[in-house]
C-alpha cells in the first residue's frame, strides 16, 4: 500500500477490514482526531485508548509503515498539506514531491556506489560466453526479471525468464554448464528461489543474483552478485518502485556489454526494432 500524505486518511479508511476490532478503534481514533494524534506518543495514545503500543505497531505496520514514529511523521506531512496555499508554482514547493525525488536520487547513487566495475566486468563476460541465460524472479523481482529479458534479447541475448517458481525449479534441474542462472530477490531470502538456485549451483552453472542483502543466502550462492539498495529506512521509500535500483544495474550491464562489441550489438538491436516497426 503506498499513500502519499494527502491520501493518508483516505487510505485507512479503504483499509479497515484488514484491521482488527482494536486496530478499528485506534483508526476511528486518528480519522476523528488527526491533529490530536499527530502531537501523541505511542504510549499516550496507547494510554488514552487502553491499548497495547504493539497494536499501535501492528496497525502502522499493515499500512506499510516501519513503525509509529513512521506514521506519525507522514500524519504531519498530511496535516501541513491540509494547511498549505492551494496553489504552488513549482513541484519543489510540494515537500512531499520534493523529499520523493530525494529519496530516488538516494537510491540510484547508493545503488551505483556500492557496485564496483570489475563485477559489471564479470557479469557481462558470464552473459557473453553464455549459450543461453535463465533469470528467475517471484512477486515484483518477477517484474524486474522480464524486464532483464526485454532488454537484453534486443541485443543478441538468448535469455529465458521464469517467474512462477515450480517451472523455475524444473528449469533449473535442465539446464547446463554452458548456460548463466540470474536470481533477482530484494531480500536474498525467497526460500522457492534459493531452492532453484541450489538446483542450479548442481548443473555447474554460473550463477548471478541481483539482492539487496549481501549477507543473505542468495548472495552465498552467487558467483558475482551485485547490490541494489535498500529503500526500508528512507521517510518515502514505500512509494519507490522496488525496480528503479535494478533498472540501474541493467543499464550498466547492457552499457559496458554493448561496449564490448558495438557494431554487432546495434546491428541486433536495430534489426529487432525494425521487425517490430514492421509489424506496427
Amino acid at each position: 500500500m503506498e499513500y502519499l500524505g494527502e491520501n493518508l486518511l483516505y487510505g485507512i479508511e479503504c483499509n479497515m477490514e484488514i484491521f482488527t476490532s482494536t486496530e478499528k478503534e485506534l483508526a476511528s481514533y486518528i480519522l476523528k482526531f488527526p491533529g490530536e494524534t499527530s502531537q501523541l506518543s505511542i504510549n499516550q495514545i496507547a494510554k488514552k485508548l487502553h491499548l497495547s503500543p504493539a497494536t499501535i505497531t501492528r496497525f502502522c505496520q499493515k499500512l506499510s509503515f516501519s513503525g509509529f514514529n513512521e506514521f506519525k511523521h507522514e500524519l504531519r506531512r498530511f496535516i501541513d498539506l491540509q494547511n498549505a496555499p492551494v496553489e504552488v508554482n513549482n513541484i519543489q514547493q510540494v515537500d512531499y514531491l520534493a523529499k520523493l525525488y530525494q529519496d530516488h536520487t538516494t537510491v540510484l547513487r547508493n545503488t551505483f556506489q556500492i557496485n564496483t566495475y570489475r563485477d559489471i566486468q564479470e557479469v557481462v563476460s558470464f552473459l557473453i560466453k553464455a549459450e543461453r541465460i535463465h533469470v528467475y524472479g517471484i512477486g515484483s523481482s518477477g517484474i524486474a526479471a522480464q524486464e532483464f529479458k526485454y532488454k537484453f534479447f534486443r541485443i543478441g541475448l538468448y535469455i529465458e525468464t521464469i517467474t512462477d517458481p515450480h517451472h523455475a525449479i524444473m528449469d533449473a534441474s535442465l539446464i547446463s554448464k554452458k548456460s548463466v542462472v540470474i536470481g533477482i530477490s530484494i531480500s536474498g531470502e525467497t526460500q522457492e528461489l534459493i531452492k532453484t538456485i541450489k538446483i542450479a549451483k548442481k548443473q555447474g552453472s554460473p550463477i548471478i543474483i541481483f539482492t539487496g542483502n549481501k549477507d543473505s543466502q542468495l548472495a552465498k550462492l552467487s558467483n558475482v552478485c551485485l547490490l541494489v539498495t535498500s529503500k526500508s529506512n528512507m521517510h518515502m521509500g514505500q512509494n519507490i518502485s522496488p525496480l528503479l535500483p535494478f533498472l540501474l544495474l541493467f543499464d550498466l550491464i547492457y552499457t559496458e556489454l554493448i561496449a564490448e562489441d558495438y557494431k554487432k550489438r546495434i546491428h541486433l538491436r536495430d534489426k529487432t526494432l525494425r521487425a517490430l516497426g514492421n509489424i506496427e
